[in-house]
């Protein structure tokens, strides 16, 4: 199977819209999540859809995408969904009051959503950085607008020896992991009871980018305007009385940062005053990379407050062992801050690099106002500005946009593309698509990116809507009991429509696109735009919404030698594939044709190098003959045939013991089964950490389960 053969890219088809905008997320593993209405819309990948001919052959008429989940998008608090979480900690919750179970009266300081009126619908996802969750995959947070945040993800089975033999992901063991806001249970050490019931409404939240596996960083913001920072960890219990799949997995949470997030201006405006502008966004978090220096790193956080963007600096000291609890601080104060004109549903987004300016580094980003760019830049490190003192926004100019400012269509999706770190470019590059697109509107898109090809998505979208038929037709198509979304189907409608009559007739543009979400893939390869379509001539009636794709495509001339675009920075092995696949990047060792597994990867093994000495000490377990290793496989003198282990080189001589990746479909022994192999041979269980075999060791793939 070559990049050119693997599944395509349709056009995806969702049977309701999102409540709000940004409402695309796509995962380091190339995972989509879409926030509508009715559902959370999850899709996993398929990376090469098999390794042969055969399978090749099977998948033709297969699109990508094709495996889906839908939890509703409509999530009341409840005690039970952190009840695994306090049980893990060992606090039993007490059993919900007669006519309590189900009822939510609301949290936070807000006139409505303190009463109990928000019905609970998500409003915004995101994907955690990779490894934090089971299997090294990143769990899925949504925002509802009870002020909840809500975790979806894999949770492990050590029980269940049905899904060792599976080979494809499924959502079998997909769970509602935790949450956290209003009304829910957390444990807490400090309380009497073992737990306290957080009594605040999240407005905000922000992952941070990855630092190991299974341990990450969370900020959050509520409506008091405090920036909260948590420690997330996912980690085998210490109980060395246990090994392997008996031990128990389970959620660490701990607050460590707890500061004044309002900004300097903190005075109070009534909804009545005509100078009052509504503030407040969904989107108004976002950590920049970690800046690695001797014994710590740094990030910065951006957060946005009434007309301010402020930036936060945020300490990690030593090294975080797994299990433990982080060293987390915050500085006295804002790095720097930008007073600016802002409106509800602003963004803010990073670029994702760090620049060296002698012994200074910055990292920039854009600020969506939500009708403008802005770009900044920031320094990660060296001393703070002086805090900005309390003032109004008429001191600092920021009670109104500029007068060349004279956009009203709100941008609904933007992403920063990642640069070249050899030649850094004046501002960061973006792409941005905004709410309405319409054939009197020319700025629904629009990029700084050096000219050149436009995505499939704009071409698609420009076209259908700058299209012109008589308005008869138009009127007739939509009236016709036959509707379709499809180029295809729009042609046979209107092709039905009577003949236009001999005089001049009135032309109409039949349709007009919502744009709710743009997102990239995970090297930057791909894009995504979530958009609605609909009649201009007739009231819309039907709530659907599509995601279409942009990807690379190769050169016509056959003669001309294939691009191989270079990715500078770190991608997962599912990243690169995807990459691989529809971003035209490199080559991945041990997984695309052609490429073996990587030599390096196999010197560099730990596990190969404990385990080196007792792969020739394992007697074949039919005939109890030595086994001799050839070509990756494991056979005796009488022709017993054993797979190998990818990780340690062990031959698998049982089944149930071993988990298959997800990305090259080689085998790994499972790390209980690496434990008792190292007791019994090598007298210590130490030596197997417990890092050790969390990925494959041909690929570094993540298993299926």
């Amino acid at each position: 199977m070559d990049r050119f053969r693997a599944r395509p890219l349709q056009t995806l088809s969702l049977t309701s819209r999102p409540p709000s905008p940004h409402a695309l997320a796509w995962s380091c593993d190339a995972e989509l999540a879409i926030a509508t209405q009715e559902s959370i819309y999850i899709f996993l990948p398929d990376y090469l859809g098999g390794h042969d001919a055969d399978a090749d052959e099977r998948d033709a008429s297969q699109y990508q995408f094709a495996l889906s989940l839908q939890p509703s998008s409509v999530i009341n608090p409840s005690t039970r969904i952190n009840g695994q979480l306090c049980a893990q900690a060992g606090v039993k919750l007490p059993a919900p009051r007669t006519g309590e179970e189900g009822s939510f009266r609301g949290v936070g300081n807000g006139a409505v959503t303190g009463s109990g009126a928000a019905l609970g619908q998500v409003i915004r996802v995101e994907w955690s950085p990779s490894g934090l969750g089971c299997n090294s995959r990143p769990v899925l947070m949504a925002l509802t607008t009870t002020g909840n945040l809500i975790t979806f993800g894999e949770q492990a089975d050590s029980q269940s020896t049905a899904t060792s033999s599976m080979r494809t992901r499924t959502f079998k063991n997909w769970r509602m992991l935790w949450g956290l806001g209003a009304k829910l249970p957390i444990p807490d050490s400090e309380s009497g009871d073992g737990y306290r019931v957080m009594d605040e409404r999240i407005t905000s939240f922000s992952w941070a980018q990855e630092i190991a596996p299974g341990r990450a960083l969370l900020a959050y913001m509520n409506d008091s305007g405090e920036l909260v920072v948590m420690s997330v960890q996912y980690h085998l219990r210490r109980d060395t009385s246990k090994r392997g799949s008996e031990k128990e997995w389970i959620w660490t949470l701990m607050q460590h940062v707890r500061i004044d997030g309002r900004g300097p201006h903190k005075e109070a405006v009534d909804a009545q005053d005509p100078d009052f502008t509504p503030q407040g966004s969904a989107f108004s978090m976002k950590w920049s990379p970690w800046l690695i220096e001797d014994g710590y790193r740094t990030a910065t956080i951006a957060y946005i407050a009434k007309n301010y963007v402020g930036f936060r600096r945020i300490i990690l000291y030593g090294d975080w062992e797994r299990g433990e609890l982080p060293d987390v601080v915050s500085e006295r104060s804002d790095t720097t801050g930008i007073c600016l004109p802002l409106s509800s549903d602003s963004l803010v987004e990073w670029e994702d690099a760090i620049w060296a300016e002698g012994d200074s580094y910055t990292a920039r980003g854009i600020v969506s106002t939500p009708f403008t760019v802005k770009p900044f830049q920031v320094l990660l490190n060296g001393a703070l500005a002086e805090p900005k003192p309390p003032h109004t926004v008429w001191e600092c100019a920021s009670a109104y946009p500029e007068s060349d400012e004279p956009s009203t269509n709100p941008i609904t999706g933007l992403v920063v593309h990642d640069p070249d770190p050899e030649n850094k470019p004046p501002i960061p590059y973006y792409s941005l698509v905004r709410l309405s697109a319409t054939s009197t509107n020319l700025d629904w898109y629009q990029t700084n990116l050096p000219e050149g090809n436009l995505p499939q998505w704009v071409e698609d979208i420009g076209d259908q809507h700058a299209r012109l038929v008589p308005r008869s037709a138009a009127l007739y198509g939509v009236d016709s009991d036959f509707e379709s979304d499809s180029e295809n189907g729009d042609d046979r409608t209107m092709h039905e429509a009577p003949p236009a009559q001999a005089e001049p007739v009135l032309q109409v543009h039949p349709y007009r696109f919502r744009l709710w979400g743009l997102a990239k893939s995970p090297g930057d390869g791909c894009t995504a735009v979530l958009a609605s379509k609909h009649d201009t001539q007739h009231p819309d009636r039907r709530g659907v919404s599509n995601v279409h794709f942009d990807w690379q495509v190769p050169a016509d001339a056959d003669d001309k030698p294939l691009r191989v675009r270079k990715i500078s920075k770190t991608l997962t092995t599912e990243g690169r594939v995807w990459e691989w696949m529809y971003g035209m990047g490199e080559d991945v060792p041990g997984v695309t044709p052609g490429q073996k597994t990587s030599t390096t990867r196999l010197q560099s093994s730990p596990l190969r190098q404990l385990f080196k000495d007792v792969v020739f000490r394992l007697p074949c377990v039919f005939c109890s003959t030595q086994l001799s290793i050839k070509d990756d496989v494991a056979t005796c003198d009488n022709r017993h045939a054993f797979a190998i282990c990818a990780t340690s080189g062990i031959p698998i001589l049982a089944p149930g013991i071993s988990r298959v990746c997800g990305v090259c479909k080689m085998r790994c022994l499972k790390v209980a089964e690496l434990e008792r192999l190292a007791e019994e041979y090598l007298g210590s269980v130490d030596a197997v950490g417990d890092s050790q075999g969390e990925v494959c060791g041909g690929c570094g793939g993540k298993f299926v389960i």
